[in-house]
């Protein structure tokens, strides 16, 4: 049986969309959030499905089969560097990779008696994922002690008073919660306390736990600066299985900008660098892993700029053969770079373009040309690199001829996918200091300014997803620029994947004109475009994470 388990880590959860109509539709005269949903997933066969549910529906209608494709089934990140660093200090630890594909590993481990059981927030911007992986876990292991950690309760911890933190733990119903932006030494100081015979959560640093459900106690803030290269994932405690095709990676910590809108920059602190030394080692330890593909991370993978050129260089000299896909600054780069990363393996980037419209981005404080922008893209089109641009409408300044502007950036450059949504104000982000001078009020989806509100805003995205013709649309949830060469790689073909996103923005368009569209027609285009899939390698069997 082996030791004990000091901690089973949680990755993904993906809840049920069909809490829009119930939460959000009521809401919809004063925000926008039902709209930006409702922009980003299609209501058909009785229920509301994101792109990566439509897709799977599409496949098991064409071929028969059910295939489970989803990228959260690639390794979690964050599950993997903290069963490393918590691996280093001599603490054993399980991971559940995807939530709602491995729940019978999870009974499993809960049924061994483990310590902790901890639940990352990477991308979650709502307790309801985490309170239903609670509500699991007390059904199977109602005595084990839950922790929770990352980027939604440091955000919940940041925004809000003690008070109203008690409020939102409450919902969630854990026992503990780590408020740090890193969070690893934290996490295993914790489990090295919870070994001793009498533990005091309150010699554990940055802990906000109850007893009761009820009443909280913290203990002392010390936030974590964790060295990058000290710490980077030791891949050989993980089965072979697990990391191979694909795994995600971090080469920096932090972002070198200060967009407007962004508050990333002040929680991560100063752009923070790997030395490439080390990103060489783990390289070579990736590929004899059998590792074909990598995600970076990275919020601006080729900044600074020579360094991005010194990695590329080394990652063509050792001859790895990996593909890639990254963020990409695509006006920060040169000639040599756009060939650098050609060479190196590139195969895909996220480009966060965010307007067409010079003015906006001034006021973003992008500090980039639209010309820039233009060049850039151009030079990924011909080099076959797939980019998948993204756009906010609405921000401070916009107005409709500049949202024209982006609408015609677009179909000029014409990127391989798009995705627009409406702005989202958070109180905290840069642009505040200057509300006055905008007239900005309000957050979230609902808010004004000089120029725009948010229902303008909402009208402006409706009509880019009726105008643009030179881009497929690729949305927010399910289906993003991350799970692109996860499905090329499992089978689908890069003209099938585009095809399916024409079709599926057919139906988003439709659904803002019918309440509830017949989409007969639809699921029979959707049918013949994947007809031709073969059997496809991937299984809806759960993906395990063991230690080697």
């Amino acid at each position: 049986m082996g030791a004990e388990i000091d901690c089973i880590l949680i990755g993904y959860n993906d809840t049920d969309l069909n809490w829009i109509d119930d939460e959000l539709k009521p809401l919809q005269n004063f925000s926008g959030a039902y709209r930006h949903f409702r922009g980003n997933a299609v209501f058909t066969r009785g229920r509301w499905r994101h792109f990566t549910d439509l897709l799977n529906c599409a496949l098991e209608d064409a071929t028969g089969r059910r295939q489970g494709l989803h990228v959260a089934r690639t390794p979690s990140l964050a599950c993997c560097i903290l069963k490393s660093f918590l691996a280093a200090r001599g603490l054993r630890s399980e991971i559940v990779n995807f939530f709602n594909h491995d729940r019978g590993r999870l009974i499993e481990l809960l049924a061994q008696s483990p310590r902790t059981v901890a639940i990352t927030t990477t991308v979650y911007t709502t307790p309801r994922p985490v309170r239903e992986v609670v509500e699991f876990i007390r059904q199977h292991n109602p005595d084990v002690r839950i922790v929770v950690g990352g980027p939604h309760i440091f955000n919940t911890c940041s925004d809000h008073d003690a008070e109203t933190q008690d409020v939102l733990f409450q919902e969630m119903d854990a026992d503990i919660y780590v408020f740090d932006s890193q969070g690893e030494q934290t996490l295993a100081e914790l489990l090295t306390e919870l070994r001793r015979p009498d533990p005091d959560l309150a010699r554990v640093p940055n802990l906000i736990w109850t007893e009761d459900g009820f009443t909280f106690s913290r203990s002392e803030r010390r936030p974590e600066n964790n060295d990058l290269d000290a710490n980077v994932i030791d891949w050989t405690v993980f089965d072979d299985n697990y990391l191979s095709p694909f795994v995600w990676m971090r080469t920096a910590r932090s972002c070198a900008f200060a967009c407007a809108f962004c508050r990333y920059p002040a929680i991560g602190g100063a752009l923070t660098l790997n030395d490439i030394e080390v990103l060489r080692q783990q390289f070579r330890m990736l590929k004899s892993r059998g590792v074909k593909f990598i995600y970076f991370i990275d919020d601006t993978f080729n900044v600074p700029l020579p360094r991005f050129k010194k990695l590329c260089r080394m990652m063509i000299e050792e001859n790895f053969g990996f593909q890639w896909a990254s963020y990409f600054r695509c006006a920060n780069a040169d000639e040599e770079t756009f060939d650098l990363i050609k060479a190196a393996g590139c195969v895909a980037v996220f480009a966060g373009i965010e307007s067409g419209d010079q003015q906006v981005l001034k006021n973003m404080n992008k500090a980039v040309k639209v010309d820039g922008y233009k060049r850039g893209m151009r030079a990924l089109a011909e080099r076959d690199i797939m980019v998948h641009a993204s756009f906010i409408i609405g921000f401070p300044g916009e107005t409709a001829a500049s949202v024209q502007n982006t609408l015609s950036f677009i179909e000029e450059t014409a990127p391989t996918f798009y995705a627009v949504e409406s702005y989202f104000h958070d109180p905290k982000v840069p642009v505040q200091d200057r509300a006055a001078e905008f007239n900005l009020q309000g957050s979230g989806y609902s808010w004004s300014h000089n120029t725009m509100n948010w229902l303008e805003a909402a009208e402006h995205v409706d009509h880019l997803y009726r105008n643009v013709k030179n881009s497929a649309l690729l949305p927010l949830y399910g289906v993003d620029m991350w799970s692109v060469p996860y499905f090329l790689a499992n089978g689908i073909t890069r003209p099938q994947l585009i095809e399916f996103l024409r079709i599926a923005q057919a139906m988003v368009i439709r659904s803002f004109d019918e309440e509830r569209p017949n989409y007969d027609r639809e699921w029979a285009q959707l049918r013949g475009v994947f007809q031709p899939v073969g059997a496809l390698p991937v299984t809806s069997q759960p993906v395990n994470a063991r230690v080697a």
